[in-house]
């Protein structure tokens, strides 16, 4: 009976001293529970998800990677290099349209500038060389037909003497002629023809630099290197995607607005974002207000919201230092 008590007494005991080491803890744990519900606490706002404008760099022109000199991460500038394909065929072809103008502008100058006063002085001499052997034959041709006429020669030899004065007189016209083709220069056509081929050689020579150019893959906006898809090495067509690039200073967020409370919703007004990953709210302004209704998109939780007819806004935020990141919620409230 003794030990029946003395047992009884011991439970009731342990029993006494586990209830108030559970009350301590309890009370111990009140102020952090309070704290983790603080933090907890749900954000207000017109929900949303976080996403980066993001741009796809693809090749121009084919050919085999020689180098990618940026990886993930890398902060651009307008301008800096993000990859190259091997440019030896496209030097080869540029340097020979550059020998074609070359060329061509030589040929138009030639034209431009006339016969040389050398080539000039040496036709003039055959054209007096050709009218004194022209007078010479004309004197024989005239003591021939005297001497025809009196019999002492037959008239074969008066029939020569007036072929070789006929054939005198045509090379003496053809010199001439010649001698005033080369004083006059060029044909307007001719020359009009050389112009239109340096034309045509300076147009294939800009192509051939422009192909040239399009070797070098630059960047031509600011942004950050999301992923890089080629390597060095590797065959390059037209249009194969090289780099991914994205301005993480200026994310936006689209979130849908019940057409109840669109009042003060319009593109410039400034917004105040959240996110679950920093307390500091992140400024932006609405940027585009679509100017048609729709349902609720699923991805929204508020059961508040889901059978009201939305409008979707985009907002774009300012994130100098790239603190949010695509894919995170984030809850959008008017500044008024």
């Amino acid at each position: 009976m003794i030990n029946n008590t003395a047992r009884g007494a011991g439970v009731a005991y342990r029993t006494g001293a586990m209830r108030a080491v559970l009350a301590a803890l309890a009370l111990s744990a009140t102020p952090a529970i309070s704290a983790c519900q603080a933090r907890t606490a749900p954000l207000e706002g017109f929900q949303g998800t976080i996403e980066f404008d993001e741009r796809v760099v693809a090749f121009e022109v084919a050919g085999r990677v020689l180098a990618v000199p940026v990886v993930r991460g890398d902060v651009l500038k307008g301008g800096d290099l993000l990859a190259q394909v091997d440019d030896t065929l496209a030097r080869l072809t540029r340097d020979a349209r550059a020998d074609d103008l070359a060329a061509a502008r030589a040929d138009l100058a030639l034209l431009q500038a006339g016969a040389r006063s050398q080539d000039v002085a040496a036709l003039a001499s055959d054209v007096r060389a050709a009218r004194a052997s022209e007078e010479l034959l004309q004197k024989e041709a005239g003591r021939t037909l005297i001497l025809q006429q009196s019999g002492a020669l037959s008239a074969s030899q008066g029939d020569r003497a007036t072929s070789d004065l006929d054939r005198a007189v045509q090379q003496r016209k053809a010199l001439e002629q010649r001698l005033a083709s080369l004083q006059s220069g060029a044909r307007p056509e001719e020359i009009t023809r050389a112009k239109a081929r340096v034309e045509s050689a300076v147009t294939a020579l800009a192509f051939e630099e422009e192909r040239l150019a399009r070797c070098l893959l630059h960047s031509k906006e600011p942004g950050t290197v999301l992923d890089v898809h080629v390597k060095a090495g590797e065959l390059a067509a037209v249009g194969t995607p090289a780099l991914t690039i994205a301005d993480v200073a200026h994310p936006y967020v689209d979130v849908f607005i019940a057409q109840g409370e669109l009042d003060g919703v319009k593109v410039g007004a400034k917004v105040s974002t959240r996110v679950d990953a920093t307390p500091t709210a992140f400024p932006g302004k609405v940027e585009f207000v679509s100017p048609r209704t729709e349902f609720t998109p699923r991805f929204l939780f508020s059961e508040r919201e889901r059978p009201h007819l939305v409008v979707r806004v985009r907002v774009r935020l300012e994130d100098p230092e790239a603190k949010l990141h695509a894919g995170v919620p984030a809850f959008v409230r008017l500044v008024k």
